[in-house]
């Protein structure tokens, strides 16, 4: 290695430790949040149909901590699991979540409509709620997941670390961690779960998440825009030619008689309106072809106009 390139790669590293030393930055990080938000859309559609009522699960809030304090905040946790999410095998993301999480999601499985008191008793989680819990942690895994590779461009795999539920303890206690807070609302209820994920597994992927998330609208697919194209032309209507109309009393409908003829106060000059559902669309000309009567579309209506002629001959 080459003098120069010795000096830059010290300088590199001795800038990218000032940047990290207070842990990371989430203004530096700008589409993490929007990952997680995609993360938490997520989870809430996987969730529809688990229970009559609506499921919200929901970014609360994302901040920076000590990866200490979480180890010790998953501890405390009525279900915890650590996930490797690296070439780090220390460097672990850890979710976690309340009692009134998993109770939320069995009172859910169990048809519960919120009628209930919800049911909050302080005690080990058993088997069934463990599972419950982690089946709903590996639904979060997953959407992260996605989320950062369809937003960031990036690869982040989650491997469960140990395959007992509470493995938080393994997880480097030295370190910061971005610690995204989500809250599930059901039934008149909430639980909060939480993610934590270390400096170390952001840190190779600053670059990508530095970039602003993107507010254009999401294009269309073209298939379905050509499906949709092709249903919405396809739908048949129908076509009336209004010549004329005329106001009758009810006393003159009853005395109408087979053979009567109606008299209208139709020019043969005058225009047709051509109406669709009861909404004049064009006034035309009245014409013959082969026989049969035609029209033909001479303008468009002014449906502003035609409102305040209503008015006014009311």
């Amino acid at each position: 290695m080459s003098m120069d390139r010795a000096v830059e790669y010290a300088s590199r590293g001795v800038r990218e430790r000032l940047l990290s030393g207070g842990g990371p930055s989430l203004d530096r990080m700008p589409l993490l949040r929007a990952v997680l938000d995609a993360m938490a859309s997520e989870v809430q559609d996987s969730m529809r149909g688990l229970a009559e009522g609506a499921m919200q699960f929901v970014v609360e809030a994302t901040s920076v901590a000590r990866a200490g304090d979480v180890v010790v905040e998953a501890e405390r946790s009525a279900l915890a699991a650590a996930y490797v999410s690296g070439a780090d095998l220390d460097a672990k993301t850890i979710i976690g979540a309340d009692r009134r999480f998993v109770f939320t999601l069995l009172e859910a499985l169990f048809g519960s409509d919120g009628s209930e008191t919800p049911y909050d008793m302080e005690r080990a989680l058993t088997a069934i709620e463990t599972r419950v819990g982690m089946l709903a942690f590996a639904r979060v895994t997953s959407a992260l997941q996605a989320a950062f590779l369809s937003l960031a461009g990036t690869s982040f795999s989650l491997e469960p670390a140990e395959a007992r539920a509470e493995p938080a303890g393994g997880a480097r206690k030295n370190g910061f961690c971005v610690v995204c807070r989500c809250r599930l609302r059901a039934f008149g209820t909430e639980g909060e779960l939480f993610v934590a994920i270390p400096q170390a597994t952001l840190d190779p992927m600053r670059d990508a998440l530095s970039q602003a998330a993107s507010t254009a609208a999401p294009s269309a697919d073209p298939l379905w825009a050509k499906r949709m194209k092709e249903r919405v032309t396809q739908t048949e209507v129908t076509l009336s030619a209004v010549m004329e109309k005329t106001d009758l009393t009810l006393a003159d409908v009853a005395r109408f008689e087979v053979g009567q003829v109606i008299e209208l106060p139709v020019s043969p000059t005058g225009l047709v309106a051509l109406m669709c559902e009861g909404q004049s669309l064009f006034w035309c000309e009245i014409g013959q072809k082969d026989g049969s009567y035609t029209i033909r579309i001479d303008d468009f209506v002014d449906q502003q106009q035609e409102f305040i002629d209503d008015v006014l001959r009311g």
